[in-house]
């Protein structure tokens, strides 16, 4: 039984699609967190190890997948969310939260990305957030890229 699993294993990695399956997972785990991205990648980075898959090809395509994911998740934020959150009438509860995430991310967005990452759920959370508040795209990207923006530093 562990033969033909690991035989089966084997095969998948040593697949081309292997590749497009790592993108889509990463991409998906991006805005639907019940995706299991991380075991994929790390049973690939594991495979890598052998010569099949590349190990620098898992990384980009991985890196890249999660990347794209992060954008949609910060587009359907800024989409739908935003909308909501401008409804927000001042003097609600609704309003005070609103008021209190656009500021706590103006000033330190970047430090609540990277944390977000280690909370489940947590970086979708956090990038549906930043859309709906509309925090600056480019700050984002450049975030999710692993540079400090030019106000702050993560």
């Amino acid at each position: 039984m562990t033969d033909s699993i690991l035989h089966f294993a084997q095969e998948l990695m040593s697949s081309p699609w292997i590749y497009l399956a790592l993108f889509g997972f990463a991409a998906l785990d991006g805005f639907f967190p019940a995706i299991p991205s991380e075991t994929l990648v790390v049973m690939a980075g594991v495979f890598a190890a052998t010569g099949e898959p590349n190990l620098y090809a898992v990384i980009a395509v991985a890196a890249a997948g999660a990347f794209v994911g992060d954008h949609v998740s910060y587009a359907f934020g800024r989409g739908a969310g935003g909308r909501l959150m401008d409804r927000a009438k001042p003097g609600t509860k609704r309003h005070a939260m609103v008021s209190w995430s656009r500021r706590a991310l103006e000033e330190r967005g970047g430090l609540v990305l990277v944390v977000a990452r280690y909370v489940p759920g947590g970086r979708t959370a956090v990038t549906l957030t930043m859309g709906a508040v509309r925090y600056p795209l480019r700050h984002f990207s450049y975030m999710e890229i692993g540079r400090a923006s030019c106000r702050e530093r993560v």
